[in-house]
């Protein structure tokens, strides 16, 4: 037999379903970028899963906030190497 309790991700992907209609409002190119989002929230489904909440969309808020830092964090060294570049070129 089955599991009787959902698991994270299956609250998490009701969660995301309660947003279609937002989505469905949502021009065409910012789509892909709510799609984003939810990747996010999934790519760090399994630490939010020790939250063991009965709401996930705080676990999810924060995995999504949590993914967007590291892309931040990503492009400010990706941005300092490629001005340390210019400036050895420059020299």
């Amino acid at each position: 037999m089955g599991r009787t309790n959902a698991t994270y991700r299956n609250h998490l992907d009701n969660f995301i379903d309660k947003f279609k209609p937002f989505r469905k409002g949502l021009r065409q190119e910012n789509k892909q970028h709510l799609e984003s989002l939810w990747e996010k929230a999934h790519s760090h489904a399994q630490a939010a899963a020790y939250m063991n909440s009965a709401n996930p969309g705080m676990p999810a808020i924060i995995s999504i906030l949590l993914g967007i830092q590291k892309e931040t964090q990503e492009h400010k060294e990706e941005i300092e190497n490629l001005e340390q570049r210019i400036e050895e070129l420059e020299s």
